[in-house]
């Protein structure tokens, strides 16, 4: 399904955001994509949707390569940035209806998903809204519904439950187990391992541009995962530096 292999990405001379990695996500498979801030998340994602261009290395989506057939992966996947741009002066339906006509959703369709969508979000009496009214967890949703109204083979999520409720965040792993049981495959980066935990078969870490782990994630022990992050997508001396400077406070 998706097969990214030998990827690097250089910003400048001293910037270099990923070291040639390799790793593969299989039909069905909800793959977890951890790491601290400046790992390498989201330059990997915005690789894959075709958003920006690899030093070297390669994507392959669905026997389709990123960098010769953008447009057919982009019509594979649905997307959700770790920082979403809204077109706040829309209303959701207007937005929506953007997204659909861009895939070339007849409007028959298009237009009973969208409620169908809002509905199921809660965002049914908000559908003609104009957004820069919405909370940022409004706008979220929103973003969300606009990753998934096309009925992608494959979802990319970069932190998807930013500003989202206790309710919402129910909702979206029920969607994500839903949609994966049918054969949907999600590529989901985030900073929560309770998350990571409770919705992913598998993960990635990721540490200063490599991979530092892959593996199968034990539902049935929590914590494991929270211990992989401490040894291989951190760092950071955290013990030390507090011991450290709470040595100088006390001198």
């Amino acid at each position: 399904m998706i097969t990214v292999e030998n990827l690097v990405k250089v910003y400048s001379e001293n910037v270099k955001a990923l070291n040639g990695i390799s790793f593969n996500v299989e039909p069905g498979e909800v793959c977890g994509y951890l790491g601290a801030n400046g790992a390498g998340k989201s330059t990997t994602i915005k690789i894959m949707c075709g958003m920006l261009q690899p030093t070297s290395g390669s994507v392959i989506v669905n026997d389709f390569s990123i960098e010769s057939n953008p447009e057919s992966v982009k019509r594979m996947i649905g997307y959700v940035p770790e920082s979403g741009a809204l077109f706040l002066s829309l209303s959701p339906f207007d937005f929506l209806e953007f997204v659909c006509r861009m895939y070339d959703i007849d409007k028959n369709t298009y237009i009973q998903r969208i409620f169908s969508f809002m509905e199921l979000f809660d965002l049914k009496d908000e559908i003609n809204t104009p957004m820069h009214a919405f909370s940022k967890g409004m706008r979220q949703k929103v973003l969300l519904i606009s990753s998934l109204i096309h009925n992608p083979d494959i979802i990319i999520w970069d932190e998807p439950l930013n500003s989202l409720d206790y309710d919402t965040t129910l909702l979206v792993r029920d969607i994500v187990k839903d949609l994966s049981a049918k054969g949907c495959t999600f590529f989901y980066s985030t900073h929560q391992v309770e998350s990571a935990v409770k919705l992913c078969s598998r993960v990635i870490i990721l540490n200063k541009g490599n991979i530092a782990y892959q593996g199968a994630v034990d539902v049935n022990n929590p914590s494991s995962l929270e211990e992989l992050m401490k040894t291989h997508g951190s760092s950071a001396d955290t013990a030390g530096k507090l011991e450290g400077l709470f040595k100088n406070f006390s001198g």
